[in-house]
């Protein structure tokens, strides 16, 4: 290819020295590889299968580090993995080594101009050369380095210093027996110390306390309390000036003309139509006001200390129940109105099991969500529809009147209830004059009466995107939150849902990607409404994220944002609680850590209200707190009697958590007061206890709580529980930092029990090992038996003819050392 000619004035720049001719580097020259030595392979293995084999990427010149693979762990890896294992390349070699071990060894020059990392040896006698060179090098380094003379750096004062050194001579003593005074019989028998007493060798004679004889030590309460020292001080104040002040002694009072003017002015009435419902609903609540109350009560609990058992009892406020819609179903979910006083949304689901889902599947079933209000505890605000039974929802915390739910199908539903919002507004302020059809109800005999609004849903997703299980737990995103790279936001509204499920799946959904629908000016208005209908059935999802760890899928039941905005934390069905990273690629494992705790499915995995970083989760008998690293809970509670079905913080003490039993109770924990049981039980119900939500207001203080027979419970919860005590937050911390501390500590001595217990057993076991050796060289010589009892014969017959006399044996014991001389 010929070279672009210069033009003129590049010419011309050159030569008066105002450009530079470029110099182009030399190309080098081709690297040449190398040959692979007899018995000696080579190939790329990977970081992970380094990790996996306990091999090192490193280089040690002098001593030239080998690396030892197990062969079996290496057949095996090719036998699962085939062509995917990193010694495929060399399987015919390998599939035919039958030694324990193969030899490795790093190249980072890649010589053999292959991209290959490692040098493997797959013939024996090539490897025992290489280990006995290596062995031979090291022992000649060893013997030129010769040996090492101590240098004294001052330690020999140290150790004189330590020496015990005697100050005079050592006593010697010899205690001696008279012969006569071995042998001697003697009788042992029990004796008092009180019958041997002599005032010479005691001061004080022994005697029997009768009030512990017999009595065992038992645990008792005691109360200690320190009193400052009482003296008599006294104070002198500073006497101020007497001054005179004006005082009015005669109200001022209006012309009664003006008092009727006033009285029948516009803004009066303005004001009494105002207020009027307000006091109507007061009485309808029986809410009288209490002229004897005192105001300066709420300032008692500034008096309240923790372990301190006068506290005020969890009452019952109000309670909702309703037969047409929530007979024989139970409360799955519950949420708080934002914004709105005294609003909740339970959802009803059937009580049925597997199999009895499975015999009505092809029915048409229809399932809903109640809207309850305080002012009226009989007939529901507002009933929403949904095609298959809600198990979670959630207002949106930014547009109160839009509410999502996902569905026993797997399908996620969202509801607008601006419309029933105005029409119950309207009729707060005044009765409607004709309220809409479809909200009366006759019967024969009977006056009309109004139905609550009827909502029907304003999106549904489709089946084919949506969840495969049950969805268990969705969350609207917050206003910055984004979802792809892209850039799809919220964009200062909250418009993105999270939903989860047991399949795995994590799937965001915008309530604003759908499309309106395209309409021809020549339809009708019912084809119009036709495809308007039709096109809330096309709501499809935004993402979809699957959770892997590496080893399997995970499947969530219950999610929370974590302390980082790409953080969230899931619990699953076998009691684990799964840390996920959002930021991770599609592809590869996004779940970092997957630790399990409790036994059975986590119920709830909640963030603390006041840390950040402290999770709170439930599972079937037992409770924990973690803190930002989640590899070991902090805090464990003991094991229950009952399960445990739900939970929840309190929103007002850091310190406090509730939790919701079978058995229909609620057990208030205050950590700081006892860590080893409750400080308090509510029976909220009779039956088991399904869920539980707070009240965002801190007073008052409500918690909603439902329970498998279809009824919702609000709880007033007293003064002393919704009021944080004094330094209650910085408290709390401490208790988990000292929480932290133990669970270290623990591990710390675990692992030391077990290299303790792991020496013992390698003691033990070489201790039978020598045994069995010894029992094994041990063997049975007939010729030596001959002999030791020709030799014990031999012995017995001369002690026969060496018998000492009788008469002189009797002022001898028996089996005396004295004998006669033969």
């Amino acid at each position: 290819m010929a070279e672009p000619q210069m033009s003129m004035a590049e010419k011309m720049a050159i030569l008066t020295g105002r450009k530079k001719v470029e110099e182009k580097p030399p190309t080098p020259p081709p690297r040449v590889p190398e040959k692979h030595p007899p018995g000696v392979g080579s190939l790329f293995i990977s970081d992970e299968t380094c990790k996996k084999f306990n091999i090192e990427k490193k280089i040690d010149t002098e001593n030239n580090i080998h690396f030892k693979a197990d062969t079996k762990m290496v057949k095996e890896d090719i036998k699962n993995l085939g062509a995917e294992s990193n010694f495929f390349p060399l399987k015919d070699m390998l599939m035919n080594y039958h030694e324990e071990y193969f030899l490795l060894r790093y190249i980072a020059d890649d010589r053999y101009v292959c991209n290959h990392n490692f040098e493997l040896v797959y013939l024996v006698e090539v490897r025992d050369a290489i280990i006995k060179e290596l062995e031979d090098r090291i022992a000649a380094a060893k013997a030129a380095e010769g040996p090492r003379f101590w240098m004294n750096l001052g330690s020999d004062m140290e150790v004189d210093a330590e020496i015990v050194k005697d100050t005079r001579d050592p006593v010697l003593i010899q205690a001696t027996k008279k012969r006569k005074d071995y042998y001697l019989k003697a009788a042992l028998a029990d004796r008092e110390a009180y019958e041997t007493w002599t005032s010479a060798a005691m001061e004080c004679r022994p005697f029997s306390d009768p009030s512990f004889d017999g009595q065992f030590m038992v645990e008792q309460e005691t109360a200690t309390q320190a009193i400052p020292i009482i003296q008599d001080t006294g104070a002198q104040t500073v006497q101020k000036v007497h001054r005179n002040n004006q005082v009015q002694y005669q109200p001022i009072t209006e012309d009664p003309a003006k008092i009727r003017d006033i009285l029948s002015s516009k803004e009066m009435g303005d004001f009494l139509s105002k207020a009027k419902y307000r006091y109507v609903d007061a009485l309808q609540q029986n809410e009288v006001f209490d002229l004897f109350e005192d105001e300066f009560a709420q300032f008692v609990d500034e008096e309240y200390q923790h372990g301190d058992k006068a506290v005020t009892s969890v009452s019952e406020y109000q309670s909702f129940s309703e037969l047409n819609y929530g007979k024989s179903k139970m409360v799955s979910a519950i949420d708080w109105m934002p914004g709105k006083r005294g609003i909740v949304a339970v959802a009803l689901t059937a009580t049925h099991s597997f199999d009895e889902r499975i015999q009505v599947a092809e029915r048409v079933a229809s399932s809903h969500v109640l809207l309850w209000t305080f002012a009226d505890p009989v007939h529901p605000w507002a009933v929403l529809e949904s095609i298959s039974d809600v198990f979670c929802l959630r207002f949106n915390p930014v547009k109160p009147t839009i509410i999502t739910g996902g569905c026993f199908n797997g399908q996620v539903n969202v509801w607008d209830i601006t419309k029933a919002q105005d029409y119950q507004d309207a009729r707060d302020r005044k009765e409607p004059e004709e309220p809409p059809i479809y909200l009366v109800k006759e019967n024969k005999g009977e006056k009309k009466t109004v139905e609550p609004p009827f909502v029907p849903f304003l999106l549904m997703s489709t089946m084919a995107t949506s969840h495969t299980s049950i969805v268990s737990d969705i969350h609207w995103l917050p206003k910055d939150f984004e979802i792809s790279v892209d850039g799809v936001a919220n964009n200062g509204e909250t418009n993105l849902i999270a939903s989860c499920s047991a399949d795995g799946l994590i799937i965001f959904w915008d309530i604003t990607s759908s499309k309106e629908p395209e309409l021809d000016p020549s339809w009708s208005d019912e084809r119009k409404w036709a495809a308007y209908e039709e096109q809330k059935y096309m709501w499809t999802p935004l993402y979809r994220l699957e959770l892997k760890s590496e080893s399997r899928r995970v499947g969530p039941l219950k999610m929370c944002r974590g302390f980082q905005e790409t953080i969230y934390y899931c619990s699953t069905e076998f009691g684990e609680v799964a840390e996920v990273d959002l930021n991770i690629p599609t592809g590869t494992p996004n779940v970092a850590k997957v630790t399990g705790v409790h036994q059975g499915p986590v119920r709830a995995v909640l963030k603390s209200p006041f840390f950040d970083d402290v999770l709170f989760t439930v599972g079937i008998w037992t409770f924990a707190l973690w803190r930002t690293n989640i590899e070991k809970p902090m805090y464990v509670s003991r094991s229950s009697d009952s399960y445990l079905t739900t939970g929840c913080w309190s929103p007002s003490r850091p310190a406090v958590v509730y939790v919701g039993l079978v058995d229909g109770t609620v057990e208030i924990w205050d950590l700081l007061e006892a860590t080893h049981q409750p400080s308090m039980i509510v029976h909220a119900s009779s039956s088991q206890i399904t869920s539980m939500e707070f009240w965002k207001l801190k007073t008052p203080q409500f918690l909603a709580v439902g329970d498998i027979q279809g009824v919702t419970h609000v709880l007033e919860i007293p003064r002393n529980l919704r009021r944080a005590t004094y330094k209650e937050k910085p408290a709390f911390k401490n208790f988990m930092v000292r929480q932290q501390a133990w669970v270290v500590d623990v591990e710390i001595r675990a692992e030391g029990r077990g290299a303790e217990i792991a020496k013992r057993s390698a003691i033990i076991a070489d201790e039978k090992a020598r045994e069995e050796q010894f029992y094994k060289t041990c063997t049975w010589d007939e010729a030596a038996e001959a002999r030791y009892l020709k030799f014990e014969a031999e012995i017995r017959e001369q002690f026969k003819g060496s018998q000492p006399n009788l008469s002189s044996a009797e002022s001898s014991p028996p089996n005396s050392p004295q004998c006669n001389s033969p």
